[in-house]
């Protein structure tokens, strides 16, 4: 049996969900409110997804709360066991590793993106966005994370290639289960060093520093996440 992980969190502070139904139907609204509460480890792997509490919470009968777990489902959010309650989906040490090599990937395309395509205001935007990292680093731990959610969305969303944006969003949203590190001080250093180094990058638009800073970082974040399972183990 794989190891599993006993605990979630976020580092995307939008639902990083991109289901056409998101805005536009009420299932789409239930699954968005289930996947945030997942991802931000408000729901912990393994607790039980109650359909009559959610349907009583939206106002509605079971039917749109089923629909909006069966798409949380094949998102890997959510388990629905045959004849038991929809619960949170467990995710294995191993799982965590599979789906970080294709986010080494994706993070090193889209950064790479970034540089190419980003323009004057993109760049200054950046730098702003930068600035609230630093602002926040010794503060409150939530806001930090936010903060670097933020500047992570933004590279994201000006990547200039929205195929790429849309994958990795769906991805995002899985391998955000795997984000459950509470960072300690020389983790925050390390953050500070290393989105220093890559605003800088992607300034002077070097793509080749660029992509190796962001897949280096994407490593130290499963390094981080190992680490705390073994602590834990």
């Amino acid at each position: 049996m794989k190891p599993a992980i006993e605990a979630m969190n976020l580092i995307d502070d939008r639902v990083a969900i991109d289901l056409k139904e998101r805005s536009d139907s009420l299932v789409g609204r239930i699954a968005a409110d289930v996947a945030r509460a997942i991802t931000e480890g408000r729901l912990a792997p393994g607790a039980n997804l109650n359909s009559v509490e959610l349907a009583a919470r939206f106002g509605t009968s079971r039917t749109p709360v089923r629909e909006a777990l069966m798409l949380l489902e094949k998102e890997g959010l959510v388990e629905i066991p045959p004849r038991r309650r929809p619960r949170v989906s467990r995710v294995s040490l191993e799982e965590i590793e599979e789906l970080y090599q294709i986010r080494v990937v994706l993070n090193g395309l889209m950064i790479a993106s970034f540089v190419r395509n980003a323009d004057a205001e993109h760049m200054r935007r950046m730098d702003v966005l930068h600035e609230e990292i630093r602002r926040h680093a010794y503060g409150n731990q939530d806001a930090f994370l936010a903060s670097r959610r933020t500047l992570h969305n933004h590279w994201l969303d000006n990547c200039g290639n929205g195929s790429l944006r849309d994958l990795l969003g769906t991805w995002k949203m899985r391998m955000s289960v795997g984000r459950l590190v509470q960072m300690r001080a020389d983790d925050v250093e390390r953050s500070l060093r290393d989105h220093e180094r890559l605003v800088m990058a992607c300034w002077d638009r070097d793509e080749t520093l660029a992509v190796a800073l962001m897949q280096s970082m994407t490593l130290s974040g499963l390094a981080a996440i190992k680490r705390q399972h073994g602590e834990r183990a």
